[in-house]
């Protein structure tokens, strides 16, 4: 098997694990909780810029190794964060800031006001939680009050940028893995959680055991 296709199996099996895991903690806590928020892809590919996205509350991080000036822009297509080869800085008065933490947006603040940009971390990587990859209705959307125990695709995001002044999109999806389920005793039905993520750790196990032997074998 080609090293780069089975580089891309185990990342996705993994990830299929890391989805099912994430169902056994996301559900419960806050209004966002109970949805795992995914990063896909940066379109194009931007050499030396990584996404993912981690945590109860799905918080997305950037690190930027480009070597060039990396801007995310906000929900109006406005300068939001920007990332140099040293430092991150946020434009305060960028709209998506304020949304951002629930706030209201002040009147100054908008997509043609003058940037006042702010230092919020040194270094080449920042994490912030972005209401755009996430749910922040009050109730579930309808397909999951109509079917909470099945798995569903909420949306897709897409996150607009520019590297250098070339621009990017970063790219991914708000899905819903349902709640364990509660056996009749009243505890939560641990053997199918176990049984997906203990069969897709064994796939990975046998693909690793398979790559020995073929390397083995080879003059």
């Amino acid at each position: 098997m080609p090293g780069r296709l089975r580089g891309q199996i185990v990342a996705v099996l993994a990830g299929a694990a890391l989805t099912v895991a994430s169902g056994v903690w996301a559900h419960g806590g806050t209004r966002s909780t109970g949805y795992f928020s995914t990063f896909s892809s940066l379109e194009p590919h931007v050499l030396g810029v990584s996404v993912n996205v981690f945590g109860r509350d799905n918080t997305i991080r950037l690190s930027n190794y480009s070597g060039k000036t990396v801007i995310v822009f906000g929900r109006s297509n406005e300068p939001y964060l920007r990332f140099s080869s040293k430092r991150i800085e946020k434009k305060m008065r960028s709209p998506t800031t304020f949304l951002n933490s629930s706030h209201t947006v002040p009147a100054g603040a908008g997509r043609d006001a003058r940037p006042r940009w702010r230092k919020v971390a040194s270094g080449a990587s920042y994490a912030w939680h972005d209401h755009r990859i996430v749910w922040t209705g009050t109730r579930p959307p309808l397909v999951i009050r109509r079917a909470p125990h099945v798995s569903h695709l909420v949306f897709r995001w897409r996150l607009p940028a520019t590297a250098g002044g070339k621009r990017f999109v970063i790219a991914g999806f708000l899905g819903w893995p349902p709640p364990p389920r509660q056996s009749s005793g009243g505890g939560t039905n641990w053997l199918p959680i176990a049984g997906a993520a203990g069969g897709a750790l064994l796939v990975l196990a046998a693909i690793g055991a398979g790559a020995r032997r073929a390397r083995r074998r080879a003059p």
